[in-house]
């Protein structure tokens, strides 16, 4: 079992940084569905980077490239160069991750006028100093609305996901080694592949959970949890263990930590109990809501806990990622606040030992 502690000494950090305002500077446009990472810096200071989304969840025609960049002792979030289009458009559902210092961005899909969604196959490297996008190995299976974890300070680890061209879900996990700019086939998820889920990576163990998968009476939320192994000698073999669902709600884009926190533990904040594609309204008609719940998950055994929002945060959904600033600390950027409504508001959790 996770040790209770942890949940005690979940708060809201009420202060961007000591004697600075009461929160973190807000976007300069609401945003949600966008690809989140951060940098921790050698001495200790950070960069948070947010890149595309959608403005106006009821509108795909507002899906924007606009990309941005939120420094530790600034005040306010800077305009990075946009994300490359695809075909002319930009991209909702990708993922960005950072892999020793440097941020990579992948996946995610375009709209196309006619409604058609198209996969991303490019992964790209984004680089601070040139403001510019390198393109490297493409995906060999192109997805999103996956999970996007770190391995060992090297590998990108992409698990399961949703497949544009075979417009379902796919089982696979994919893995990238950034020192080699290749990608390999790992051992795939077992049970039902999915999308919109949430997990992460914590030292040499893979945490899979939730999202949605497909039934035979379509899309149906999941809450089963899936624990990996990865084999240090060959990561892309991985044995896998079910576990039993999870107490409390099953999440949907959650905003997930996707690397472990202390002792381990891999969160999931928020996100949404009801599948839904891009407005918030749900595939079964319904208006979707934020969840109330905090999950909290020890890699080591694959539990899981739920408790409440920490004080003062608040309820949001649609996320591609929580992210660590350092201390303690993780951000929440943006996201959905209701169906059809996005926000600007950043937002910053505390978690001590």
């Amino acid at each position: 079992m996770l040790r209770p502690a942890l949940f005690a000494v979940l708060s809201l950090v009420l202060a961007f940084q000591a004697g600075c305002a009461a929160h973190a500077p807000d976007l300069p446009i609401p945003i949600t569905n966008n690809a989140v990472t951060s940098v921790i810096h050698p001495d200790g200071a950070w960069s948070v980077y947010c890149f595309m989304g959608i403005t106006d969840p009821t509108d795909p025609q507002t899906i924007t490239p606009a990309s941005f960049r939120l420094d530790s002792g600034t005040r306010a979030w800077i305009r990075i160069g946009d994300a490359p289009l695809d075909g002319g458009r930009a991209r909702i559902g990708a993922s960005a991750v950072t892999v020793a210092g440097r941020v990579y961005l992948l996946g995610g899909y375009s709209v196309l006028d006619d409604g058609h969604e198209v996969t991303e196959k490019r992964l790209l490297r984004y680089d601070p100093d040139a403001d510019a996008y390198a393109e490297l190995a493409s995906v060999p299976v192109e997805v999103d609305d996956t999970l996007a974890g770190v391995y060992a300070d090297r590998y990108i680890v992409l698990i399961s996901g949703w497949h544009g061209p075979s417009n379902d879900n796919v089982s696979d996990v994919q893995l990238y080694d950034t020192r080699r700019d290749v990608w390999a086939s790992a051992t795939p998820l077992p049970g039902r592949p999915l999308f919109g889920h949430s997990g992460g990576v914590s030292g040499e163990t893979i945490v899979v959970m939730d999202g949605v998968a497909r039934g035979k009476d379509g899309f149906e939320m999941s809450s089963a949890v899936q624990v990996g192994r990865i084999n240090p000698a060959d990561p892309t073999r991985i044995v896998w263990e079910q576990r039993d669902a999870h107490e409390g709600r099953a999440t949907y884009r959650a905003a997930c930590s996707t690397t472990g926190a202390n002792d381990g533990a891999i969160l999931a904040l928020g996100g949404s109990d009801t599948a839904y594609n891009i407005s918030g309204t749900g595939y079964n008609g319904e208006a979707c809501a934020p969840l109330e719940q905090l999950l909290v998950v020890d890699a080591g055994s694959g539990g899981v806990r739920v408790g409440a929002l920490p004080v003062g945060v608040t309820a949001s959904m649609d996320h591609r990622g929580l992210v660590p600033i350092g201390d303690g600390r993780w951000m929440v950027v943006g996201g959905m606040v209701g169906p059809g409504r996005a926000t600007d508001r950043v937002q910053i959790m505390r978690i001590a030992r």
